[in-house]
């Protein structure tokens, strides 16, 4: 763990055992960066949900035993930052919209797109689900966790870093 004024880097040891005292820990220090004028249990939902989606991910995919969370935070908002070196993200049966823009995961609800803002680089957007939109079950279940940290996050992006191999997984929440 290496700390700076605004930012701290976490190993999460990739087994099940570990998620819960990770991710408390995680939200420890989150919890000590949040500005008083702000609503401090939105956040912290708001984060909870999301720092466990991807530490879910973490021993689903990230094929290692390790995987890196770099938390920071300013007067702005909250990035959380997840770095693994697993396989490429690979999205089951995503249906092109538009020439960068591809539904991944839609019910009654929500419907998830992945909007490519460039090679491998990906912004995740969800809107008002359609039934027009409404795919298998399967594919539903497939991208749930993806879907659940666009809607928790501001900001949600992968990319695929081919130089080192990497995964990561940004998410914004502002104050």
């Amino acid at each position: 763990m290496q700390t700076s004024a605004e930012r701290m880097v976490f190993d999460f040891d990739n087994s099940v055992e570990k998620l819960v005292s990770s991710l408390e820990y995680m939200l420890g220090y989150i919890t000590s960066r949040i500005p008083a004028q702000v609503d401090r249990e939105d956040i912290l939902f708001r984060s909870k949900v999301i720092i466990t989606e991807l530490l879910t991910n973490g021993i689903k995919h990230a094929g290692e035993h390790h995987t890196r969370f770099d938390v920071e935070a300013d007067k702005g908002g909250l990035v959380i930052s997840k770095t693994d070196n697993g396989a490429p993200l690979y999205l089951v049966n995503a249906r092109q919209t538009t020439e960068n823009r591809k539904l991944i995961s839609a019910d009654p609800l929500n419907s998830l797109y992945a909007v490519w803002e460039s090679e491998n680089y990906i912004r995740f957007a969800s809107e008002e689900g359609s039934l027009d939109d409404f795919l298998s079950f399967e594919q539903v279940m497939e991208h749930f966790g993806i879907l659940i940290i666009t809607r928790s996050a501001d900001e949600f992006t992968y990319t695929w870093d081919k130089d080192t191999s990497s995964n990561i997984f940004r998410v914004l929440i502002r104050f």
